[in-house]
Parts: structure tokens; sequence; C-alpha cells
């Protein structure tokens, strides 16, 4: 029996200190990333987490631990109702569901892989959306927060530019520098001097030109571009191809994977490895790139 393949998307968690002052929970001997992964671990080792987001109750459950990356199933609760056989009529009941998706994060790299399942989630985004905010949640108890950015595909913003006719506009939205040996040094350098200077979050970049004659080019903006696309943030490109006008994010180039979905056997050791291979090469930019079926 040839199992079914799913395809999951690239993400990276980013950590980072509320202010630039040193807190009491900064002093505890334990670095964000030790804090952040003994959150992720217990994911796996607890045999149900559950949290409220408005009206909506979401679950983790552990399935299975290899190395760094711990594999879970991430469910969204639902009320549906079935039609039964009754006395004298069809009666309806409602019963609590819990459709799920597999969560694949990596604590070294801080790489997610999240199966996309639109009976689960409307959207791979707001499954994220939803569990960046249980981490925020969580880190925001050490002073810490957390954001997740797609890890985008190898070639495609370049792409656009080069067979763009005309570019109206580009936005980019780069987290505080996080991970010391990811991107640009001197990209690095001066994200951590805003940061130290104004203590932001986020850093963002907007650039129009309603005339659509924005350059776009390597030796100016490269540096900043393909920090998103190696570390983590988020871009937005507006332009026209072929008389079409195209607005295209880093959510429309998230990198893609397959990978088997299981039911209720665990992954076998050389599937584990496959899984560990292609967590490497989604880190890293020049390996990353969309996989086919």
């Amino acid at each position: 029996m040839i199992e079914r393949k799913s395809p999951f998307f690239a993400f990276r968690y980013l950590v980072t200190p509320i202010n630039n002052q040193v807190s009491v929970f900064h002093e505890i001997n334990k670095s964000k990333e030790e804090l952040m992964q003994e959150i992720i671990y217990s994911l796996n080792e607890n045999t149900k987490t559950e949290w409220l987001k408005g009206n909506k109750r979401y679950l983790i459950y552990g399935f299975q631990k290899k190395n760094d990356f711990v594999i879970l199933k991430y469910a969204r609760e639902s009320n549906e109702k079935i039609y039964i056989e009754g006395e004298s009529d069809i009666e309806i009941k409602g019963i609590k569901e819990a459709k799920y998706v597999f969560l694949i994060i990596d604590v070294k790299h801080q790489v997610i892989l999240i199966e996309r399942n639109t009976s689960v989630f409307n959207s791979v985004r707001s499954a994220i959306n939803i569990l960046s905010d249980y981490f925020r949640e969580r880190m925001r108890e050490f002073d810490y927060v957390v954001n997740i950015y797609p890890l985008v595909s190898k070639k495609s913003f370049w792409n656009y530019i080069d067979e763009a006719d005309e570019v109206f506009e580009l936005s980019l939205l780069l987290n505080a520098p996080n991970m010391p040996f990811l991107g640009d040094a001197d990209t690095r350098s001066v994200l951590q001097k805003i940061k130290d200077t104004i203590n932001n979050e986020e850093f963002e970049i907007g650039l129009r030109n309603k005339e659509g004659t924005l350059t776009v080019v390597q030796e100016t903006l490269g540096s900043w571009i393909n920090y998103i696309r190696e570390v983590g943030g988020k871009y937005m490109i507006k332009f026209k191809k072929n008389g079409v006008e195209q607005r295209k994010t880093s959510y429309d180039d998230t990198a893609k994977t397959f990978i088997p979905r299981k039911k209720t056997e665990l992954y076998n050791d050389e599937e584990l490895k496959n899984i560990e291979d292609k967590l490497n090469m989604m880190h890293n930019l020049e390996n990353r790139d969309n996989e086919e079926s």
C-alpha cells in the first residue's frame, strides 16, 4: 500500500526580548532558545495541550521525537452534526470533532514544517498565526515574544523582479536580530543598532512609485531582501507583468515539501532521517526549494 504524501510548508520562529533591560526572568540562567525548547518538548511529552483563542479550542498531542525535532498533532475542535436513526424519525446529534494536521518543529534550526489540510484550517497562514499566538503568550511569561515567518523558496522573489515590466510597491518586514550566524552581517549590525536604540520588535521598510518605475536591485536592497529570505520575515511586491498587475507576498512563496502522512503507526528510522534532511534543507536558503510530490 502506497502511503499518501501531504504538503508541508516551511516557517521559522524567532524569539525577541520584550525590552532591552535585563529582567529577573533573563537571569534564571536559561537562554531564550532553551526556554523555547522546553515549551516545545513539553508539547510532545504532555498527553494533551489545549488552549482557547476567542471561542475556538485548539489542541496539540505529542506523537514522536527524534534528535532535535518533534512531530505533533495540531487540532482544531469543531462542532459537527450527525444524523442517526431514531424510533420515529431521523435524529440530529451534535458531536465535537478534532481534526488535525501534523506539525514538525526543529528546535536546533528553529524551523517549523506544517501540513496543509483545508478541512482543518482554512489556510496554513491562519494555522501558523494561531500557533504563533500560543508561543507568544507562553514566552511572554519570561519577557520574550515569538514571531513566526515564512521561509520562502530560493528563486521566487528575484524571478518576480527580473520578469516584471513595472514595479509599483515593495514592503519588507524584518524581525529584530535573532540568529547570530544567519543573514548578512552588516544587515544584522544595522538591525541590532536600531533595536538597541528604539527597542523595536520588527522593522518595516515601505517603498512605492505610482508610475511603476521602482528600481529594485541587488546592490542596494539585496542584503535586506536576502535577510528576509534566509532568516525569516515578510515581503510584499506589487508589479505588472505582461500588462497584468500582480501582488505577491512571502506567504505565496513559502517553501514546500512532501512527507508521508501517518495514521497511528510511528515513522521508522529511515523516514525520520528523511524528515531531518528536509528540515536541514529548509534551514539553509541555498538548499531550499519547492519539492515535487
